[in-house]
């Protein structure tokens, strides 16, 4: 008979999943059958206790008479069996209150059953590929009956029973899969199945968590982690919070608090815990009753672990490995060492009556375990670890402040004590008191709609203030308070307000940290002025001229006063910077006509009457001035007084010169032609250096590229998408360098007329710049179509030259784009009322580096390397999509070998191109992680202030950029990621997308783009980005 002892004193590790433990003795005859459901809760009181048994898988008509006992609190115990009572399926319950309940499943199959499993129970995760063996122990000729709870599932023909097994094959198991699966000749009855359980968990291998995104901790000695809560589930006879630690022999329970108190210990008992663990025998013992010892060199829960013990170490079969001095781990692989304080800052900030969290991470061997780091003030209090968590490398305790008094001030350390020795770290605690305005707010100016206030001019409390806040609403009201928040306090505007209305104004400020905000300062009453104008009616735009349009309108319904002008605002449609106004003369007249308009253009105009106060907008309308060429001139008739022959011989003088001027332009283009056809016939031939060393030689016609290298002669001809001459029609110049040109263009493609960024090269252009420029065709013509690199529209050759046109990126390229967004140097006040640095929000820039990390992994699913990714060879096309383009560097192999001199992007480079000029996919990830910075800090220049020559020298020696202010731990951590020495570290572009694809679906500021105080740019320097 088992009979269970509570060890006192012991610490309860975890309380997310509940203790709870099912045991059996496995007795072949019913009335020697024992069952027991123990819970190891600390606080039993309340908790009801019951042990039933499944009627619905195997159903009976008759109700089990075996009898349920408690006979301690935390125990109920059921025996008396009798007949075939005590085979099947049984439930132990727990419940207290209105708490989840807990369940334990325990199987006890029938001895005599013609079926016997290979494992009672088993658990799998999401995804998993699992089979349900079963060992034939009586071989009939019959098939056999695969039943899921109850129901028919599967029939397993005799002829594929093979060395005495049936299996039962599941593909890509779910939740839906766990149950009671059972087995038996067919015909037989339910009672005589045999039953094995699957427990499948919800998330895949090593996730858990409601969404399935968290890593799961390494659960040592057999131990299964939870997929609700991430807890280790440990096996009968370990504990700890990754199960590294062994109770002492006979010991179990979440803490090793009970015990099998037998002359035997726990031989003959299953054990049954929660889910996902299922069934085993207690550590040291295997078997179908759990009687066999563990064989040499095996040890824990059904006996199978290898020990493998390291450095002298003794299998022991219920604990694993016993090692000796100064050895330690799972496999005696790890030496003693004296604990840790890892990375904590010397000064800590909280903010008066607040809630404030504190870390502390150690390493060591042994790990520093929960009640093993604690803070300490010096001379005073103590606290202890709210929780702890720990990975394979150090433990991190958690400490909790509920309420921070000015009792908090002054020196405190963090102290952490292990078998392995001590270690302390001393910091300041200061506690800081939340600002708040000593004066009311100031009213700057009004109108009917807004009021511009000052909000303070003196506080009390410490800075510095991160943030103001505004909160306001009308005086005699029930109206909820609305607010603002800014970042900038020197003054705040309260727009949509109510004309003539008195409002009550309070000012709040905060400084950095939770509990950051003080109370409210002194209220002020504040008036709008009274009501403008409402907008003129039935507004139209009629075109005058190439350079005039006539705005006409009808008075307002609501003039509210006396009119005194009307003011017309106008732009082109699509220019958001600039808008110009002209005024009436007086309040009277209601037509005005705007000159000095672009010819060909669609402006868009709006009115609003001034009274006393500016009145409403109208609506927008539009009207397209004429255009400037002939077609658009339509001459009028006049009749003049002149004589008939005068006419004649005008007319014949005209038409004289027209036919002329007709021949003439024909010989010319004859003369044109000729020309054209004699140079079509000629090809540019010129070689460059192919990574490898060889020579290549490089023809252009007809719409192929023909590669020779030598000294092999063999020709590998590739064919690009052709476009003629005259379907290009060039526009403007949009970038040039030394050696080529950019050209906007349209051009005419399968009849389908789009924009298009020809690239051509200069004259005086060298061979190596020919080298790159065919290259970068060779290049786009073998990566295809991708939404997020620049796509090759096609390419002509004209006169020996050739010309490649690409997709037109409208918005330029990302370094300019996100340069010209830093707002506060290019319209302050905008940012000042914004309370922003940027036009671009946190997600546009979080898109613009998923859209490169999309294309990279691309391009490196193409084994392409860029060799040149930086910001400026970004293009940002229409709505915003970030395009990778220049592929003039790169190299379609999985490793490159530079062995050609020319321009290097050094401040771009990994560090074993800097060091063997050797590019890989991983080189590419090190640049990616400089134009993220190059992206959260608006387009500065990486390493600013420092020569290449420091680059070379420091890049090695661990030096990496900073993190800039405005950037999240997590952004900064995968730049740093991508910054790792080792190549192989560095994760791979389809981990990096996934990982900002997250971000970007978190909905969370990544990238700060508020102002705060003392607020600046990253540098940029332009002569240091040449090289």
């Amino acid at each position: 008979m088992l009979h269970l002892i509570c060890l006192l004193c012991l610490v309860d590790i975890s309380d997310a999943v509940m203790d709870l433990t099912m045991t059996s003795n496995g007795a072949i005859s019913a009335q020697h059958f024992r069952l027991s459901c123990i819970s190891g809760e600390r606080d039993i009181d309340g908790i009801q206790l019951s042990i039933t048994k499944d009627n619905s898988i195997v159903r009976r008509a008759d109700s089990p008479q075996f009898k349920v006992q408690r006979p301690q609190t935390k125990e109920v115990v059921a025996t008396n069996f009798t007949g075939f009572e005590h085979s099947g399926i049984f439930y132990c319950h727990s419940k207290r209150g209105s708490d989840q309940p807990g369940s334990i499943t325990l199987i006890n199959n029938y001895s005599k059953s013609n079926f016997k499993p290979v494992r009672v129970t088993l658990t799998a995760s999401k995804g998993d590929e699992v089979k349900l063996i079963m060992d034939v122990v009586e071989t009939e000729r019959r098939d056999i009956t695969w039943k899921f709870n109850g129901n028919y599932h599967y029939m397993t023909p005799i002829a594929d029973v093979q060395n005495h097994k049936a299996i039962l094959d599941l593909i890509k198991v779910d939740k839906s899969h766990t149950g009671i699966y059972s087995v038996s000749y067919v015909g037989d009855s339910a009672l005589y199945s045999t039953w094995i359980r699957l427990i499948v968990r919800e998330c895949p291998k090593n996730k858990w968590g409601s969404d399935c995104d968290k890593d799961c901790p390494e659960c040592l000695n057999g131990g299964v982690c939870h997929d609700k809560d991430g807890d280790c589930v440990c096996p009968p006879g370990f504990m700890g919070m990754r199960c590294e630690t062994a109770c002492r022999e006979g010991m179990f329970g979440r803490n090793c608090q009970e015990s099998c108190k037998s002359e035997n210990g726990c031989q003959g008992l299953s054990f049954c815990l929660t889910d996902p663990y299922g069934c085993s025998c207690a550590s040291g013992w295997h078997g179908d009753h759990c009687r066999k010892p563990c064989l040499e060199g095996m040890y824990g829960a059904d006996c199978l672990l290898s020990c493998n013990c390291e450095n002298k170490g003794k299998c022991n079969r219920f604990s694993g490995c016993q090692c000796p001095t100064g050895w330690r781990g799972q496999y005696c692989e790890k030496s003693d060492r004296a604990p840790e304080i890892l990375d904590m800052a010397s000064n800590v900030e909280g903010n008066l009556n607040s809630s404030h969290k504190i870390t502390c991470s150690a390493t060591g061997h042994p790990l520093p375990s929960h009640l093993s780091i604690e803070l300490r003030k010096l001379e005073s209090t103590v606290l202890k670890a709210s929780h702890t968590t720990m990975d394979s490398k150090k433990s991190t305790a958690h400490f909790e402040i509920p309420r921070l008094s000015a009792e908090h001030n002054g020196l405190w350390e963090c102290r952490v004590s292990t078998d392995g020795g001590q270690d302390t770290f001393k910091f300041t605690l200061t506690v800081k008191e939340p600002p708040y305005p000593t004066n009311a707010p100031k009213l700057l100016s009004r109108s009917s709609k807004k009021l511009v206030v000052k909000p303070v001019e003196t506080f009390m409390g410490d800075g510095p203030i991160i943030s103001t806040k505004l909160l306001y609403k009308p005086v005699d009201t029930k109206d909820s308070w609305s607010s603002i928040i800014v970042y900038d306090s020197d003054q705040i505007t309260l727009p949509n307000l109510k004309p003539s209305t008195r409002y009550h104004v309070h000012v709040q400020l905060a400084r950095p940290g939770d509990g950051g905000e003080g109370p409210l300062g002194p209220e002020a009453i504040m008036e709008t002025d009274c009501p403008g104008p409402s907008s003129p009616r039935n507004v139209q735009a009629d075109t005058l001229s190439i350079s005039a349009v006539r705005l006409h309108w009808q008075p307002p319904e609501d003039p509210n006063g006396g009119i005194v002008k009307y003011s017309i605002e106008y732009q082109p449609v699509g220019q958001s910077s600039f808008h110009p106004w002209v005024d009436t003369d007086d309040g009277n007249k209601t037509t005005k006509d705007v000159t000095s308009l672009n010819g060909s253009t669609l402006y868009q105009f709006r009115v609003r009457a001034f009274s006393k106060v500016p009145g409403e907008w109208s609506k927008f309308v539009q009207a397209r001035t004429h255009g400037d060429r002939f077609s658009n001139y339509i001459p009028t008739t006049q009749q003049v007084g002149r004589p008939m022959a005068e006419d004649h011989q005008l007319l014949w003088a005209v038409v004289g010169s027209v036919a002329v001027t007709c021949v003439t332009i024909l010989l010319a283009l004859l003369i044109l032609f000729y020309i054209r056809k004699s140079v079509l016939k000629r090809k540019r031939t010129f070689t460059y250096q192919s990574g490898s060393g060889e020579e290549t030689i490089l023809q252009f016609n007809s719409g192929t590229l023909t590669l020779t290298r030598r000294p092999k002669p063999s020709s590998e001809p590739l064919t690009y998408p052709i476009l003629e001459w005259e379907d290009i029609k060039f526009e403007d110049v949009i970038g040039e360098g030394n050696f080529g040109q950019v050209i906007k263009a349209m051009v005419k493609k399968d009849g389908i007329k789009m924009s298009a960024a020809i690239k051509m090269l200069k004259e005086f252009a060298s061979e190596n710049d020919h080298r790159d420029f065919a290259g970068e065709l060779e290049v786009l013509c073998k990566l295809g179509q991708h939404p997020n690199i620049i796509n090759l529209i096609g390419a002509c050759e004209n006169r020996g030259y050739l010309y490649i046109a690409i997709e037109y990126a409208p918005y330029g390229n990302l370094l300019d784009f996100l340069r010209k967004s830093r707002v506060l140097e290019t319209d302050p006040a905008f940012a000042k009322e914004h309370g922003t640095a940027s036009t671009l929000t946190s997600q546009q820039l979080l898109q613009f580096a998923a859209d490169v990390a999309t294309g990279m992994h691309y391009l490196s699913d193409k084994q392409f390397i860029h060799r040149d990714l930086a910001a400026r060879n970004v293009l940002v096309g229409d709505n915003l999509v970030a395009k990778i383009a220049d592929f003039g560097l790169s190299r379609g192999e999985e490793v490159y070998v530079k062995k050609t001199m020319g321009r290097l992007p050094v401040r771009w480079m990994a560090i074993e191109s800097l060091n063997y000029s050797v590019y890989t996919t991983k080189s590419d990830v090190w640049s990616f992680g400089v134009l993220l910075w190059e992206i959260v800090s608006l387009g500065g220049t990486p390493y600013c202030g420092m020569t290449c020559a420091e680059l070379y020298e420091k890049l090695p020696q661990g030096y990496r950029m900073e993190q800039p202010r405005n950037c999240d731990d997590e952004v900064y951590e995968l730049m740093r990621q991508c910054w790792r020495d080792r190549p192989y570290e560095r994760p791979p572009f389809s981990q990096i997308s996934v990982q900002l694809n997250r971000m970007q679906e978190a909905r969370k500021a990544y990238v700060n783009m508020a102002l705060f105080e003392n607020f600046t740019y990253a540098g940029i320097d332009a002569t240091a980005e040449e090289a």
